[in-house]
């Protein structure tokens, strides 16, 4: 598991927290993430994302059999399935440049900061009491758990029900379009498991409430504790 994992948005830093040393981190944050809070909508990740969609939708009619009747054909197999990686890696690539991207450069980060980190989170935004409770993570891990079945779901019977129609060569439907939007379900997946896991997430907000993650000033105060112990020994 990813021993830094983001936390939100403080400004024009990116709020992190460090799993092991259960520090409070801060760093410059990428041209993608630009939300503040969950009511402004992103202005360019939204974008990007939706040019990866175009793309692999791109993908998708290039192996349109236009010239054959409009029928499928076995040699769209390869361009679907490559539409359908581009899709989901692309997703995971754009997500990992607009959360972690500067996170080798991170510094400590204030209360202030990780507090308004926590209240921008889009996690903290979708209820009202603005408290870490075993009902939230539960609500999480059912979210979680049907991104997981349908993803399932899709590759197990959806993706496998279309490419068998390209080797049948099967009349031209446009719902073929909207199927490489599939991909996007296993991203999904990969980014509550890997990259934004709502559970650990809420877990850390548990231990800022219970005053068990240490800030900037934390560590500066410390400083000065040991300077002035050292000078008053000397």
């Amino acid at each position: 598991m990813r021993k830094i994992i983001f936390i939100g948005q403080s400004g024009d830093e990116a709020v992190y927290y460090n799993t092991r040393t259960k520090e409070a981190l801060a760093a410059d944050k990428s041209v993608l993430l630009n939300t503040e809070g969950a009511r402004k909508t992103n202005k360019a990740i939204i974008p990007l994302m939706l040019v990866f969609i175009f793309l692999g939708l791109i993908g998708g009619m290039i192996a349109i059999p236009a010239f054959s009747g409009f029928r499928y054909s076995s040699w769209m197999v390869l361009p679907y399935i490559s539409a359908q990686f581009f899709v989901f890696f692309g997703f995971i690539w754009m997500m990992e440049e607009a959360l972690y991207k500067e996170v080798k450069q991170v510094q400590g980060a204030s209360s202030q900061q990780f507090a308004k980190a926590v209240d921008s989170n889009l996690f903290w935004e979708n209820f009202s009491n603005k408290k870490v409770t075993f009902g939230k993570m539960f609500i999480f891990m059912i979210v979680m758990l049907l991104v997981f079945m349908t993803t399932i779901v899709i590759f197990a019977a959806a993706i496998p029900s279309i490419i068998d129609s390209f080797n049948k060569q099967e009349p031209f439907d446009i719902q073929i379009f909207f199927s490489l939007l599939a991909a996007l379900f296993p991203g999904l997946l990969y980014l509550f498991l890997f990259q934004n896991n709502p559970i650990r997430w809420l877990l850390v907000v548990r231990k800022y409430e219970q005053g068990k993650v240490i800030f900037a000033e934390d560590k500066e105060k410390k400083h000065e504790w040991n300077t002035i112990t050292i000078g008053n020994s000397g």
